[in-house]
């Protein structure tokens, strides 16, 4: 016979920390603002796994929209020529910043589609 078992008495099980790489890359983020004006902002990526990225942001966004991010790669991985990642992901939070007019960490998830391209020098 099988026992019910209440959730407040189940073991609590934690989530492994997502696997990804903390660098600051130069970034550009293209995108809708709240009010579906485009905007283009120069920004810095501070976190990237294969499910999300995690970078500041000044202009103002909403949960759900989708973003264009530009990501300059380091010169080493394309041995010497100048790469940059192009991935489109979804907003799933924003977290207010520090103060007024500080930008806002916002957070994505990426989609499984991405381009590398070369950089036309």
């Amino acid at each position: 016979m099988l026992s019910r078992i209440s959730w407040e008495s189940r073991p609590i099980r934690q989530r492994p920390p997502e696997r990804g790489f903390k660098m600051a890359l130069p970034m550009t983020v293209e995108g809708p603002d709240p009010n579906g004006t485009f905007f283009h902002e120069e920004s810095t990526l501070l976190f990237m796994s294969h499910q999300g990225a995690l970078f500041p942001l000044s202009s103002p966004v909403a949960i759900g929209s989708r973003l264009k991010l530009s990501i300059a790669l380091p010169p080493k991985l394309g041995e010497g020529r100048g790469l940059t990642l192009v991935v489109k992901g979804t907003i799933v939070d924003v977290d207010a910043g520090d103060g007024d007019g500080a930008a806002h960490q916002v957070a994505i998830r990426l989609e499984s589609r991405y381009i590398i391209q070369a950089d036309s020098a």
